[in-house]
């Protein structure tokens, strides 16, 4: 079917749901996903369909579609693949726009669960809805509070981050993983197989919806390579499009014609095509996350020339060698900000330069306040990026100790309007140390917050400003 912004919008933005397949007992699918969608509160109206149960968390429970006050704008079937024809020849009927069938059991499952998939989609046509799905774990919208399996813990703060996932369980991942970083999304969108609306659908509709303004992916295939073709070339050219792309191997590409039933492709022509349409490649949630950390903050190629700073020289070397092997610049400082510095850091063991020592483990306020003006103000850098050790660092004056450093950092940041990126991290790993991994994730906070971006390693820093640079 055509892609139509209005009948995808209808889903996203529903104003009324169904559930059908509802249950009170804990080990049903529909159990979970009834507790999530109930407890993260949608905004319209909940009506709960199952012809075994009478009410459910204070809920009253309607035998069927057909009994509910009004016809829902969207239905979530909960019930296996074999009992849902039925149910969308009801939709049909009601007409409703938009039906999500989280259940596995079609393309996926071989010859009979293609016929039931083929069923599906003729039963959308002559009815006029679309589905998502099936096989997936549905929508998380946080301005209607459409919640997805199992998104009871995601954050209600909208955000300008769309992410679409032929996985469920990655959706679930990224969107906790990403609260934790202070990254708030329009939607997720987990759409399974893909069977009718698919990537090149949510593509289209993202570039064009005015709450998202960075577009993130995880891929197993495309369903029609010329359309997702189109559709990632005009996505890309309006907002940053963020690609995780599985499938290369082949034994991945028999994983993935499992899972989803998705055609997984050649590596060489799938890496050609993300890198001509403009999209940025990545891999991993880890991967995922830091590149949709560092478009947050620093946005699409910010610039190449790092200044490096931290204590200890050899964190530095590290770190300019990793530059070097991402393709990034460490350029010598220049001649006037060289002069200023000598005369900041004075006290042995500090060392002027790119990489900059600024000569821990005893550094005043003031000196590194002043190293740090100086070093982003330095014309011939575009980003400051940071190296601090937090349990190196937490024997100068503990958690307020790092917190003035944190303010200072914010403070650079904020008056000299240079890009400033932490590399934030502890050695301390043992259960003794655990006061550290507390004291970490206030600080990343803060710094989050003020809008420096915090990465969990040097190595991982470089990555992401390697790949939105792109």
């Amino acid at each position: 079917m055509a892609f139509d912004y209005e009948e995808i919008d209808g889903i996203i933005n529903a104003g009324s749901m169904a559930i059908v397949g509802a249950s009170a007992k804990p080990v049903k699918f529909g159990s979970l996903f009834t507790a999530t969608q109930l407890g993260f509160g949608f905004k319209g109206k909940v009506w709960l369909v199952n012809p075994g149960e009478k009410e459910i968390l204070g809920h009253p429970v309607y035998p069927d579609l057909a009994s509910l006050p009004e016809a829902p704008e969207l239905v979530y079937l909960t019930i296996p693949a074999h009992r849902s024809m039925d149910t969308l020849r009801e939709c049909a009927r009601l007409g409703v726009k938009g039906v999500i069938i989280m259940a596995a059991g079609f393309r996926e499952a071989g010859e009979e669960g293609a016929a039931l998939e083929e069923e599906a989609l003729r039963l959308a046509r002559e009815g006029g809805f679309r589905i998502v799905g099936p096989n997936c774990f549905g929508i998380y919208n946080p301005r209607n509070r459409l919640a997805l399996l199992p998104g009871h813990d995601f954050s209600h703060t909208p955000g300008d981050v769309a992410y679409i996932s032929q996985s469920g369980g990655f959706s679930a991942h990224v969107g906790r993983q990403c609260k934790g970083l202070g990254i708030d999304f329009s939607a997720i969108v987990s759409y399974g197989n893909g069977a009718d609306l698919n990537e090149a659908d949510f593509l289209r509709y993202f570039a064009a919806d005015p709450q998202t303004n960075i577009i993130a992916a995880y891929l197993e295939g495309a369903r029609d390579g010329r359309l997702f073709m189109e559709a990632l070339s005009e996505a890309a050219a309006r907002k940053p499009v963020v690609i995780w792309k599985v499938g290369k191997s082949e034994s991945s590409s028999r994983a993935v014609t499992s899972h989803t039933g998705s055609l997984a492709g050649s590596s060489v022509i799938w890496e050609g095509l993300l890198r001509q349409c403009g999209a940025i490649e990545v891999s991993g949630i880890d991967e995922t996350c830091d590149v949709l950390l560092a478009l947050k903050h620093l946005g699409r190629k910010p610039g190449r020339r790092l200044l490096i700073a931290g204590g200890g020289g050899g964190l530095g070397t590290y770190a300019a060698d990793l530059a070097e092997e991402e393709g990034l610049e460490v350029p010598p400082l220049g001649g006037e900000t060289s002069f200023r510095l000598r005369a900041v850091l004075t006290a042995p063991g500090a060392s002027v330069g790119n990489p900059m020592d600024i000569g821990t483990p005893l550094v005043l306020p003031e000196v590194f306040e002043a190293s740090m003006r100086e070093a982003a103000a330095d014309p011939g850098t575009d980003i400051l990026i940071f190296d601090l050790a937090l349990n190196f660092g937490y024997g100068l004056g503990g958690e307020p100790g790092l917190n003035a450093a944190a303010d200072t950092l914010l403070r650079v940041r904020r008056e000299i309007g240079k890009p400033v990126v932490l590399a934030l991290y502890t050695r301390a790993i043992g259960i003794e140390d655990m006061h550290f991994e507390e004291i970490l994730r206030r600080l990343r906070s803060r710094l989050l917050e003020g809008g420096v971006p915090v990465f969990p390693s040097m190595r991982r820093a470089m990555r992401a400003l390697t790949l939105i640079n792109r």
